[in-house]
């Protein structure tokens, strides 16, 4: 058995996005979208009874989200009731992969709001269970992250670009150890709130001159090997390309140093808009002026 019940592979789940998304109005922002997500895959293993408490627990195996590609085609507010469809398509030999489809519905209408895609590893963890692997992981378990692919002929450097760097907080982390997937969903958000501010149109600018409030359309993590509670996390954000005047494309890479040596630990891509909050034109895209345009692509500033 290669998979948890291959026979049966898509699980249905319904959750509301959390209250402390709702940054600007009844907006939710992105990462919630991601959170459920999460919610949708973790909610698949719980419905056939390997839950990533009883694997923990019992067999010291962590159940470590690696990947999302997703995108966004419509909003989700405060009050929805989201209905998630998470359905197995691969199951390699450590990664198991899903698609993810999320909907609300608006006057009777069910509307996507997210579709992509989710990968899940399997992790050792020393803190956990020392009880015998389950069979559908036989032969499945990392003993890190970087095991999840062959590594690179040569180590790349950090990129040109907006750099920020925290000590990685418990709060970001899970299993007593290292940062999640989310933990980089939340890094990737703060990222890019700190490089609009560094541009001269912070979130805050924008919304008081001009009624703009950030709009995700896309969102990539993939995480590329382990980084630790409270190891230094340098991050690395540069704005590329301004699309057709509505869109803006960014990436993230974050790095962690060890023995005087620069491990990537992760890459992430987004796509932003603009979305106008208030007025005639309320919800409809903004278009993107040359100031801005400007502003918005790294110049090395």
């Amino acid at each position: 058995m290669t998979s948890v019940l291959e026979s049966a592979p898509t699980t249905y789940y319904t959750g509301r996005p959390r209250y402390e998304g709702a940054n600007i109005g009844t907006w939710v922002g992105f990462k919630q979208f991601v959170y459920l997500a999460e919610d949708a895959v973790l909610q698949y293993y719980r419905d056939r009874g390997q839950s990533p408490a009883s694997l923990f627990h019992s067999h010291g195996i962590g159940l470590s989200f690696v990947e999302h590609s997703v995108r966004l085609p419509g909003p989700i507010y405060v009050d929805d009731l989201v209905h998630a469809q998470a359905t197995l398509t691969s199951s390699g030999t450590f990664e198991d992969t899903f698609t993810v489809i999320l909907a609300v519905y608006r006057d009777g209408e069910r509307v996507p709001v997210l579709k992509g895609r989710l990968r899940v590893a399997f992790v050792t963890e020393h803190a956990g269970g020392a009880g015998p692997t389950p069979e559908w992981l036989t032969g499945r378990v990392v003993a890190g992250l970087a095991d999840l692919r062959p590594p690179a002929s040569a180590p790349a450097g950090p990129r040109e670009g907006f750099t920020w760097s925290q000590s990685i907080p418990y709060p970001h982390c899970h299993f007593s150890d290292r940062i999640q997937h989310s933990g980089y969903v939340r890094n990737l958000e703060e990222v890019v709130h700190r490089y609009l501010a560094d541009q001269g149109i912070s979130i805050r600018r924008m919304l008081t001159e001009r009624n703009w409030i950030p709009a995700v359309t896309r969102s990539q993590v993939r995480i590329l090997a382990d980084a630790h509670m409270e190891e230094e996390l340098l991050t690395v954000f540069t704005v590329d390309d301004v699309i057709k005047d509505v869109m803006f494309a960014g990436r993230m890479d974050a790095y962690v140093e060890r023995s005087g040596t620069l491990v990537h630990t992760a890459t992430a891509a987004i796509t932003h808009g603009y979305g106008v909050s208030q007025g005639p034109d309320a919800g409809q895209v903004a278009v993107i002026d040359p100031e801005t345009r400007s502003a918005l692509l790294w110049a090395g500033r």
